[in-house]
């Protein structure tokens, strides 16, 4: 095998408006033939995918960064006028040749080259220019020091490559990644890529194990911030967290849980309308699939009067949200149980009377049995009226006072004889019946 290198491109939305990106595809493959009818035929093999182009430069050269300038000259990404989004990711690494590839890829080669090509172009934002350490090593050894007649300026220069870290993609692949952008016109100089960190698609921190230590993917996701977050971890102090942030945190513990129980403040609809910005019930649902444990058990307490829970089903406003907010559970298994929060408030007050440790941030929470508690502030709802969604988390491993009170504050709940089941049909609407506490 040998080492070649590969660009992808593909335009953004061209599967979703196709009447409308579809001159703005024809105009980018015309510009990508016309750049390429310049090359020598034995440099490079180019198949086109509907919206965008994978090439092989079968030798060593700065072509592939200089298509990708040429097209950001063509189609520049920081102007309204520009209709459409790019993204290009370029790779080098080892492939080899393979006639039968081409029916895959529509060249004849297969390795990590055109693999890792394609998941850069996956990572890639709007206007997006992201190479592999590979790519951007050699481009710098090789052409670091060389001004292209051109463009007259230097396209090599360290100045325009962003040293982003190690992203993880597709099977938990790491790939090292460099983001090649300028923003700052000049004499000579055009606006190309895009300066802002792609955001992570697959999720960071769901592409890591969990197991015992909670905080080593915050080491990873925040590194400036690790040393910070571990003693506030430690010392139970709140963590905000944007509601993104949120859903992968979620995906990542829920990955390694067996049984997880919740408390639930807040309305179904409301619920509802939270799960569908961050998937938050997907995730579980995702647990409850790979589970393979027979009497796996899950249940949310909901923490509100039960007229108000029947208010929210029963207002035409809120009634789909709130009808698929039950739905779920019943179709997961997942035991949705109701209490008084007036009841929930005396547990609190008579373990406070009985444990002088016990103490909790929140009765609103999320348990992974043996593993961790999370306990909420704000969980759904937007602070001051903010268009960011943040909440305030306070986190404790299995070893933690915090984690040993919300067990036994939990433990309390589903113990009570107040506590009710709530059922649901669909032309029945909600129903609440005394909890045989099957658990």
């Amino acid at each position: 095998m040998e080492y070649y290198n590969f660009l992808c491109i593909d335009i953004i939305g061209s599967s979703i408006e196709v009447d409308t990106q579809l001159n703005n595809i024809e105009d980018l493959l015309k510009k990508i033939k016309d750049f390429l009818s310049t090359a020598n035929e034995g440099e490079l093999q180019t198949s086109f995918t509907g919206d965008g182009a994978i090439i092989w430069f079968r030798k060593d050269s700065i072509l592939p960064l200089q298509m990708a300038l040429k097209i950001h000259e063509k189609f520049p990404q920081c102007t309204e006028e520009q209709s459409f989004g790019l993204k290009i990711g370029i790779a080098r690494d080892k492939a080899a040749e393979i006639e039968s590839a081409k029916s895959i890829l529509g060249i004849p080669v297969w390795g990590k080259g055109p693999t890792f090509a394609r998941r850069l172009c996956d990572l890639c934002d709007d206007g997006h220019i992201l190479l592999d350490e590979n790519a951007y090593k050699y481009f710098i050894k090789n052409y670091g020091k060389i001004t292209h007649d051109q463009f007259g300026f230097n396209i090599v220069d360290g100045r325009f490559f962003q040293d982003l870290g190690e992203f993880f993609v597709k099977h938990r692949k790491p790939v090292h990644v460099y983001n090649y952008c300028n923003t700052k016109k000049g004499k000579g100089l055009f606006s190309f890529g895009n300066m802002d960190i792609p955001r992570d698609k697959r999720g960071l921190i769901d592409r890591i194990d969990i197991n015992s230590d909670l905080v080593v993917p915050f080491d990873l996701f925040l590194e400036s911030e690790a040393l910070s977050l571990k003693k506030k971890i430690d010392n139970g102090e709140e963590i905000v967290l944007l509601d993104e942030s949120i859903t992968n945190l979620y995906h990542a513990l829920f990955e390694d849980a067996t049984q997880y129980d919740s408390t639930n403040l807040l309305l179904p609809s409301k619920f509802q309308e939270y799960q569908l910005r961050t998937s938050y019930l997907n995730c579980q649902a995702n647990m409850i699939r790979r589970s393979r444990h027979e009497d796996f058990k899950s249940v949310r307490i909901m923490v509100l009067d039960k007229l108000l829970i029947l208010k929210d089903w029963q207002n035409s406003k809120t009634r789909d949200l709130s009808t698929d907010f039950f739905r779920w559970h019943k179709e997961w298994g997942v035991t949705l149980l109701q209490i008084d929060p007036d009841r929930s408030l005396e547990i609190v007050r008579m373990l406070e009377d009985r444990l002088p440790t016990f103490y909790l941030k929140s009765t609103q929470m999320g348990f992974w049995k043996e593993k961790y508690v999370m306990q909420f502030e704000n969980f759904g709802t937007s602070e001051n009226n903010n268009s960011d969604k943040r909440n305030r988390i306070w986190i404790s491993d299995s070893n933690a006072q915090y984690y040993k009170n919300s067990e036994l504050f939990l433990q309390e709940l589903l113990s009570s004889k107040e506590l009710w089941e709530i059922q649901f049909e669909d032309k029945v609407g909600v129903d609440f019946v005394k909890w045989d506490h099957r658990y």
